[in-house]
C-alpha cells in the first residue's frame, strides 16, 4: 500500500513547480505518489510536468480544463484516484523540509486531519511563524465560525479514508468566501467524528508570493530555490528550530505577564465594583430613611388638615346657632319694648364722647 498521496494544485507556475516537486522527491518517506492536477495550464507547464513525469514514474499528471475559482473541483477528480493512506498538499511555490510527511504520517496516526506548523515568508523577506491547535474546541470553533485560518494548504493533510467520509470533498469555494483552503478545512471541522490536531513543528515553507506581488515569474522561481536549499539544509532547520523555541517562550513570558496585568485589573475592578455597589447600598438606604421621614410628615400634615377641617365645620354650626339665637332675640316683645332705651344709651355715649 502506499502511505501518502501528495498532490501539487498548479495554473501557471513552472518554473517554481520544478522546485515544488523536488522538495517531494527529497522526502524521507519515499514510498508516496504525486499528484499535479492542472487547472488550465499552458503548453510550458505541461512540458515542465511530462519531463518531471518521465524522470519519476510515481508523478501523474491531471491535466484538468480551468474550474471556478481556484479548481477545487479537479483536485477532487483526482483524489478519486488516490492510494494513499493519507493526502498531503503542496502549493507549487512552495516547499517542504525533508521530514514533513514523516511528521504528518504520525500525526495521523491519531487524528483524521491535521497540519503542521506553518511557517511563512513575509514582506519583508523575514520568516514568520503561525501556531495553531486544532485540539483546542475554543481555537476550532473560531475556525468554523469566523475568517480565521493559521495554516496553508502546504502544512494540511489528512487519511483518504476521513475524506471519502466528507459529504462534499473539494468543491467551488462561493464567490464572497475568501479562502478556499479553510473553506475545505471547515468541512472536516464540522464533523463530529473528525479528529483533528496540530503538530508544532516546522515542516515547511510557505512563501506567501501574494505579500510580494513586485516578484515575476523568474524572481518567484529564484526565490523559492534559496529557500528549498535553506529547507535542506539541517542547520538552517536546527536554527529554525532555536529561533521558534526563542519566539514562543517570549511570547510565553509576554502572555504571563499580561495574565498578572489582567488579573490585577481584575482584582482593582472587583474591588472598585464592591465600592460601587456599597455607596448604592448607602444611598439606598438613605433614600428610605428619607422615603420614612416624608411619610411620618405627610401624615401629619394630613391629620393637622383634617382637624383644622374639622374645626372649620365646628365653627360654621356654631356661627350658624348664634345668628338663629340672634335673630330670634331680635322678634321677641321684650327686644321690641327695650329698644327706646338702648337708643337713649347709644345717643348719650356719643354726646358725652364729644
Amino acid at each position: 500500500m502506499i502511505d501518502a498521496t501528495v498532490l501539487i494544485p498548479t495554473h501557471d507556475h513552472p518554473t517554481c513547480l520544478r522546485h515544488a516537486v523536488a522538495s517531494v522527491q527529497a522526502q524521507t518517506m519515499q514510498n508516496f505518489e504525486l499528484f499535479i492536477v492542472g487547472d488550465g495550464v499552458g503548453d510550458d507547464t505541461r512540458a515542465a510536468v511530462a519531463e518531471l513525469a518521465q524522470q519519476d514514474a510515481r508523478i501523474r499528471f491531471f491535466d484538468c480544463p480551468k474550474g471556478p475559482r481556484k479548481g477545487e473541483i479537479n483536485r477532487h477528480a483526482a483524489l478519486a484516484h488516490a492510494q494513499g493512506r493519507f493526502i498531503a498538499y503542496l502549493g507549487d511555490d512552495d516547499c517542504w523540509m525533508p521530514h514533513h510527511l514523516a511528521v504528518l504520517d504520525t500525526l495521523l496516526v491519531e487524528a483524521d486531519f491535521g497540519h503542521t506548523l506553518q511557517v511563512g515568508i513575509g514582506p519583508d523577506g523575514g520568516i514568520e511563524v503561525m501556531p495553531a491547535d486544532l485540539s483546542n474546541p475554543a481555537f476550532r470553533a473560531r475556525m468554523l465560525g469566523e475568517l480565521f485560518n493559521r495554516f496553508d494548504l502546504t502544512f494540511a493533510g489528512h487519511t483518504l479514508s476521513a475524506y471519502r467520509r466528507l459529504p462534499h470533498g473539494w468543491r467551488t469555494t462561493p464567490p464572497d468566501f475568501a479562502w478556499t483552503d479553510l473553506y475545505m478545512w471547515r468541512q472536516f471541522l464540522a464533523e463530529p467524528w473528525c479528529r483533528a490536531k496540530s503538530a508544532m513543528v516546522p515542516t515547511a515553507i510557505n512563501t506567501w508570493t501574494h505579500k510580494r506581488p513586485h516578484l515575476g515569474e523568474a524572481e518567484r522561481a529564484d526565490d523559492l530555490a534559496i529557500w528549498c536549499a535553506r529547507a535542506a539544509d539541517p542547520n538552517f532547520r536546527e536554527t529554525l528550530w532555536r529561533r521558534i523555541a526563542r519566539d514562543f517562550g517570549n511570547q510565553s513570558i509576554g502572555f504571563e505577564l499580561d495574565a498578572i496585568r489582567n488579573a490585577a485589573a481584575r482584582d482593582a475592578a472587583v474591588a472598585a465594583s464592591g465600592r460601587f455597589e456599597a455607596a448604592v447600598h448607602a444611598l439606598g438606604a438613605e433614600r428610605g430613611a428619607w422615603e420614612t421621614k416624608l411619610h411620618v410628615l405627610e401624615t401629619a400634615q394630613l391629620q393637622a388638615l383634617t382637624e383644622l377641617q374639622q374645626a372649620l365645620e365646628q365653627a360654621r354650626r356654631e356661627a350658624a346657632r348664634l345668628a338663629d339665637e340672634c335673630a330670634s332675640m331680635k322678634c321677641s316683645t321684650s327686644w321690641r319694648i327695650t329698644g327706646p332705651l338702648r337708643a337713649a344709651k347709644n345717643l348719650a355715649a356719643r354726646l358725652k364722647s364729644r
